[in-house]
């Protein structure tokens, strides 16, 4: 046995020595060394072809987990859904009383055929975070309330998709009076947060903790997006009742998105890195326009005054998320659904193009009586203008109505006034024009106005003091 033994280790020593001859130096064990690599890189080529149920290979499988958050089309994602209204209550080309959202829409990507899944509210938000209405189509209750919510209780769901990817998640809810509150309170309708709705998640005291209140002026959504080590990949923003436009006009909810979206668009997350907005609504209500939904992609991630007419409806912001991350789909609705990757294929990128603006009314230099006048003006984009604003002497910026044609209300007083107008595009960027105005007392005939008598008065004076003189002297003569 020792014999043989002497016989197998002499071997292996003349085969690692005709090995290293070979102009490779090994060390003492580098023939088992080179052998172990060989079988590891065996068994990796044999794992990395093995296909699973779902048609992907597992090293697939591994590489998008190790670079998950690294999407195809964005890194960071932020949904806002808003309520109740189809596109032409919005769009004001068609009719609409949405001016910041439509020049929103009309600056970067908007899907002009867009639909929800069903009539009532809470089925679209099932649809957009579960890829089903799971049999709720005119329900509203509560969570695990009904065979439907008892459906969706026990759903695989997209945030089951993201931390399986490795992805991180968040849902800020206005109005909510603690972490996954799961009843209707003041302004927070539960209906409106799916996220409660599945079981796996409400029950949950980790995953609970990222279902939160959205703090004053959603406040806690802009901090998160102040850096990308605090921002979650996935964002997701439920308005309160009124600024979503449930129970409040239209116009009150264009001025809420016209005071979020901008702080959104200028944050570091989405001036630094690869982000994208996500803006629709969960139903049309039978609006003007309808079914369509006013649906839009903003941000760098996303391309710049973009329309498309191809057909989408809830199911495909999930295909396009899947898509985005490679990860499965979770129903066969968002598995056969076209996802919207046409709204990235030419990005915007950061924008730092400030805008233009003009006032063409008044004049520079001009002289009118001291009044409220009205200020009109131009301005423009490439990509859009989201808001202009005037301001008097240094005084307290007022809007003005419109965006590239606008007006606004001034007050002159006498003397000089300096009108100051700036224009903020969608991203941020501003610009700002001054005209100088004279205001004076002017009467018919121009007799009152300060200007003349200045002039007038002294010289009346002189005038009266030589014809007292000059009838003196007649008199003395």
């Amino acid at each position: 046995m020792r014999v043989r033994k002497r016989r197998f280790l002499s071997s292996v020593r003349v085969k690692t020595r005709e090995f290293v001859g070979t102009g490779f130096r090994v060390p003492r064990f580098g023939s088992v060394l080179v052998i172990t690599i060989c079988l590891v890189f065996v068994l990796s080529a044999g794992v990395l072809t093995a296909r699973t149920d779902g048609g992907r290979s597992f090293g697939t499988q591994i590489r998008a987990q190790l670079t998950s958050q690294f999407g195809l089309h964005f890194d960071y994602l932020v949904i806002l859904v808003m309520g109740n209204h189809a596109i032409c209550d919005i769009l004001t080309s068609c009719g609409g009383n949405g001016s910041y959202t439509t020049a929103l829409a009309e600056g970067y990507g908007l899907a002009a055929h867009y639909v929800g899944c069903k009539a009532t509210d809470l089925p679209n938000y099932l649809c957009l975070t579960g890829g089903s209405d799971f049999g709720c189509a005119r329900y509203g209750g509560g969570p695990n309330s009904n065979n439907c919510t008892r459906a969706a209780w026990n759903a695989t769901n997209i945030v089951d998709r993201l931390e399986s990817a490795g992805l991180t998640w968040k849902a800020y809810l206005e109005g909510i009076p603690s972490n996954c509150y799961g009843s209707d309170s003041g302004s927070y309708l539960v209906r409106h947060n799916p996220f409660v709705y599945y079981g796996d998640i409400a029950r949950s005291a980790a995953r609970c903790a990222r279902v939160v209140p959205a703090g004053r002026a959603d406040s806690a959504l802009l901090s998160d997006l102040g850096s990308p080590s605090n921002a979650s990949n996935y964002m997701w923003l439920t308005p309160n009742a009124c600024n979503g436009m449930y129970y409040c006009p239209i116009e009150t909810g264009d001025a809420y998105l016209s005071h979020l979206v901008l702080p959104i668009l200028t944050s570091n997350v989405f001036r630094t890195q690869r982000a994208a907005l996500f803006l629709t609504f969960d139903q049309d209500s039978g609006g003007a326009g309808h079914p369509n939904l006013l649906t839009v992609w903003a941000g760098p991630a996303a391309a710049a005054r973009y329309n498309t007419s191809r057909f989408y409806n809830h199911s495909s912001l999930l295909a396009t998320i899947e898509t985005n991350w490679n990860l499965p789909p979770l129903t066969s609705s968002d598995g056969n659904a076209r996802d919207m990757a046409e709204f990235f294929t030419n990005p915007a990128g950061p924008d730092k193009t400030p805008p233009q603006i003009t006032v063409t009314s008044p004049a520079d230099r001009s002289v009118l009586s001291p009044a409220t006048i009205t200020v009109t003006g131009t301005a423009s984009d490439d990509i859009g203008v989201g808001r202009v604003e005037i301001s008097t002497d240094g005084g307290n910026w007022t809007l003005a109505n419109g965006t590239t044609s606008w007006s606004a209300a001034a007050d002159l007083v006498i003397g000089n006034n300096t009108i100051f107008a700036r224009a903020t595009d969608l991203s941020g960027n501003r610009a700002t024009v001054a005209v100088a105005v004279t205001g004076r007392l002017l009467a018919q005939g121009g007799l009152l106005d300060p200007g003349f008598l200045v002039v007038a008065v002294p010289l009346a004076a002189v005038a009266a003091t030589l014809v007292v003189l000059v009838w003196r002297r007649r008199r003395e003569s």
